[in-house]
């Protein structure tokens, strides 16, 4: 009797550790993850005109960014409105960070940018893009979207601020002022209003000279 409750806790023991190493990474899996967020800003200028436009991502927490040493913690794309360009792409210091897209479903004149190291919740990696308005395209919207790592599922716990639209509003151009007038006309209207004023002095000393007679 005692034999087979002996035999019989050996099983039990090794069932208790296999839990135990389950649970491990169970725990693991409940670390705080980062939530990447989408930024952008709209493209405001007048036709012709090259302006700068903010353009990134935001770790919101609550956890840090993910990723391999040396392999930067992430990229998003940036996809210009229909109507605008992507004159060069962005610098940051030495660093640059932004290429254009060269895949087949890329869209036109996009830019694939890589998130810096130690993205920590918080931070916002952002770049400043020189965009030109090539013309006014009515309801005309780019985007911003954080691209999935490589072989690497998505651990974002809100996959629905992954993308911002990049809208744009045209300004119209300002009346110009009225042109002053040059000195010429002004020498030419001054003697016609001297000439005049002359000349109708005359008619009523005339006048006057005629009724004392």
């Amino acid at each position: 009797m005692k034999r087979t409750m002996r035999w019989a806790a050996v099983p039990a023991a090794a069932l208790a550790a296999g839990l135990g190493l389950c649970a491990a990474p169970a725990q693991a899996d409940q670390a705080p993850r980062a939530d990447y967020q989408a930024i952008a800003h709209p493209v405001v200028g007048r036709v012709g005109e090259t302006v700068e436009v903010e353009l990134g991502v935001r770790n919101g927490g609550p956890g840090p960014a993910g990723g391999r040493p040396g392999h930067g913690a992430g990229t998003y794309e940036v996809t210009p409105p229909p109507g605008t360009a992507i004159v060069a792409a962005p610098h940051s210091g030495a660093r640059q960070p932004c290429a254009a897209a060269v895949s087949p479903d890329a869209a036109p004149g996009s830019y694939i940018c890589s998130i810096g190291e130690n993205f920590s919740a918080g931070e916002r990696d952002t770049l400043s893009f020189r965009v030109r308005i090539d013309g006014k395209v009515d309801g005309a919207e780019g985007l911003v979207r954080i691209l999935a790592r490589d072989g690497e599922p998505s651990t974002d716990p809100d996959p629905g601020n992954d993308t911002a639209p990049i809208r744009v509003e045209v300004v119209d151009r300002t009346p110009e002022p009225p042109r002053p007038a040059s000195p010429h006309t002004n020498s030419t209207l001054l003697l016609a209003t001297t000439s005049g004023t002359a000349v109708s002095a005359g008619a009523i000393a005339f006048g006057v000279s005629r009724r004392k007679r």
